[in-house]
């Protein structure tokens, strides 16, 4: 076999194995890697539908105690209450028709006092004053109740029950100044109703709804099913075998998810862990669900291994070809001089040398034709370029090692400061808002590419107020972190009760002037909100993006009371506004980051088309309508664009101002 011929074997070879090697490896690289995402999503969908059963098994049990606990405390004020009426004298029809009217304004739906013989003689429900004994059968309470006359026990709550077709609690205590019973109850109905929809087969629903898994179950301790649902088109609906129910009651005792192949597709085993005590061990005789199982399709992996195979085929039949024409072309073209040289090599040995021979090899314009010329001196030649070429390399490697080595710490010391930085922003921000009927509470921050150290707080001065702050500060980085913790502890040390948002932000920026080791400033927006009367007492520092939003979703901006930014200029006066928020009206804040993000052609986002987002999300809670803004933003950002952090903070009026004042 000549020269050239191995030649075009071996370049053909190689070019072959280098395709087949690198095809089957990533077939199999993308192989393990789907399957293994897969069982990742199988384990936390089990695990998922896991806690969900556990929540929706503990949540009726932690429902009832609150209940109890509420109509406990309700029937001790109505039997104060009683006793006060009885001792100012009043009638017991002014009494009862006090105690229609609390039922009527929020209070208990049903309330009874009898006297020390056990009858009913105060209530706000029509008809005969029912006898409470334990011969009263006929009568609208249980037996055991009578037992506080002697306040024995003197306190007692009962299990929810059906009563004249509504779903009724009842609590009931001694009474504080004599002899009684004071007895109370709820309608239990909607509460019922709520724990049906919140329960395993709603769980189960949601799941499915998201076409993330074909099929799913809730089972006993005994592989029975409790609850099921399934894709039906897929045709996954079907019972478990004989063997995955078998591995359902190992994994209900077992201590973490399990996964096996059950045909066509991967089962997921959770146990459900309980948080209270006695469910866990009680589940079996309980009926509840102790194994959620998930199962979630498994054919992805084989169908992409087989297209990359087919794929890799295809492609190294085409290089092959490829290959094998391209080497018989350039072994033809670089061989043919060297067999020149050759022949005159032999021609040398034997003396029989031609100089004319080589005509044609040193016409060409490349190394051979070069070699030809200058034989001898090529040689030398070459071999001084390669010396000084090897020590130029070593070189140029040494300082592109040196540069890289430089470079990797520069990137690790910035990637620690950004670490560090949003290390501090995520721990300056309040870990829950303010809850309650009077007003609904929303924050969240999506942080940016590099840390801005915008940040929002909400702090309760006292029962009745709240202080609402939204800031942002100037630079990014561990700079930005440690300027932010100096501005909210600046304005968490100034506020207290009674001070207003301009006196908070002169003492801010007195702070921040005086003691700042940066050149940096800080915009912030700071209110504080009478969650009784609905009144908000405002003051900006250079913040803009802060909106009163009307029931009718109108939008009215809120930056023209305040002054400068904080840092800039010490003594700096600031001056405050006060607004109302009336029913279904909204306090919006959000930093610089929403405003200033841009689209492909630089235009930022700004306040008009912040006002457009807010008018369109009329009606909505404060969380859906800090959710909206957000999606509006990253929606006309370009990819990249948004200008550092998203804060928003959404305070919602739930209550008219009338009616928290009243019950104030």
């Amino acid at each position: 076999m000549t020269f050239q011929q191995r030649l075009i074997l071996l370049v053909t070879g190689l070019v072959l194995l280098a395709v087949v090697v690198v095809t089957t490896t990533m077939a199999f690289t993308t192989r393990a890697a789907l399957t293994e995402r897969i069982e990742a999503e199988a384990r936390l969908t089990a695990g998922l539908l896991a806690r969900g059963a556990a929540q929706a098994g503990d949540l009726p049990r932690e429902v009832d105690a609150m209940l109890s606990e509420r109509l406990l405390s309700e029937a001790t004020l109505t039997a104060h209450l009683v006793a006060l009426a009885e001792t100012a004298k009043l009638p017991p029809k002014a009494i009862n028709d006090r105690l229609k009217q609390i039922a009527e304004s929020g209070g208990p739906d049903e309330m009874w006092i009898t006297d020390n013989r056990g009858r009913a003689y105060l209530h706000n429900v029509p008809g005969p004053d029912p006898v409470f004994g334990q011969d009263a059968k006929g009568g609208p309470r249980h037996g055991a109740y009578s037992g506080l006359l002697n306040r024995s026990p003197a306190s007692l709550a009962s299990e929810p029950a059906m009563e004249s077709g509504r779903l009724m609690k009842f609590a009931g205590v001694a009474g504080v100044d004599k002899p009684r019973i004071v007895q109370v109850g709820a309608d239990m109905r909607r509460l019922g109703d709520l724990l049906r929809k919140s329960g395993a087969e709603g769980a189960i629903d949601g799941l499915i709804a998201t076409r993330a898994v074909e099929a799913a179950w809730l089972l006993d301790r005994d592989g029975r099913v409790l609850a099921r649902g399934a894709v039906l088109a897929n045709g996954a609906g079907g019972p478990l075998s004989d063997a995955d129910t078998a591995a359902a009651k190992a994994a209900a005792t077992a201590g973490d998810v399990t996964v096996r192949v059950s045909g066509d597709g991967l089962l997921a085993l959770a146990p459900i862990r309980y948080a209270a005590a006695n469910a866990g061990a009680n589940a079996a005789a309980a009926g509840l669900p102790a194994v959620a199982a998930v199962r979630v399709p498994y054919s992805e992996p084989g169908a992409m291994l087989g297209r990359q195979l087919k794929i890799g085929g295809l492609v190294g039949v085409f290089v092959l070809a490829l290959g094998v024409y391209l080497s018989i072309r350039f072994a033809r073209d670089q061989m043919a001089p060297v067999e020149r040289l050759s022949e005159a090599v032999k021609a040398v040995e034997a003396g029989r040398f031609n100089p004319l021979s080589l005509n044609e090899a040193a016409d060409r314009d490349d190394e051979f034709g070069r070699l030809s010329r200058v034989f001898r001196r090529m040689a030398m030649e070459a071999t001084a370029r390669e010396e000084t070429l090897d020590a130029q390399l070593v070189m140029r490697g040494a300082e592109l090692e040196t540069k890289s080595e430089k470079l990797a710490a520069a990137e690790q010391l910035i990637e620690e400061e950004q670490r560090a930085a949003r290390d501090v922003q995520a721990n300056l921000l309040p870990r829950q808002l303010p809850v309650g009927r009077d007003s609904q509470f929303f924050g969240t921050l999506v942080p940016g590419h590099a840390v801005s150290g915008d940040f929002y707080d909400v702090v309760e001065l006292d029962e009745r107020h709240s202080l609402l702050v939204a800031a942002g500060v100037s630079g990014g980085g561990v700079p930005a972190a440690f300027l932010m913790l100096m501005v909210r502890a600046a304005i968490r040390e100034t506020a207290r009760p009674g001070v207003g948002p301009a006196a908070i932000l002169t003492g801010a920026n007195e702070r921040l002037c005086g003691e700042s080791p940066f050149n940096g400033f800080a915009t912030a927006f700071v209110a504080i909100y009478d969650r009784m009367a609905g009144t908000l007492v405002h003051a900006a520092a250079g913040h803009r993006g802060a909106c009163r939003i009307t029931a009718e979703g109108g939008v009215e901006f809120l930056s023209a009371a305040g002054g400068p930014a904080l840092g800039i200029r010490r003594g700096a006066p600031y001056t405050e506004a006060t607004v109302v928020l009336n029913q279904d009206e909204t306090l919006f804040l959000c930093t610089d980051g929403v405003l200033q993000s841009v689209d492909g052609q630089r235009e930022p986002f700004g306040e008009d088309r912040l006002a457009a987002a807010l008018a369109h999300s009329r009606g909505m809670s404060a969380r859906d309508r800090a959710e909206f803004v957000l999606r509006s933003v990253q929606a006309h950002a370009a990819e990249g664009a948004v200008a550092g952090d998203l804060v928003c903070l959404a305070v919602r009026r739930l209550l008219p101002v009338t009616e928290a004042v009243e019950a104030v």
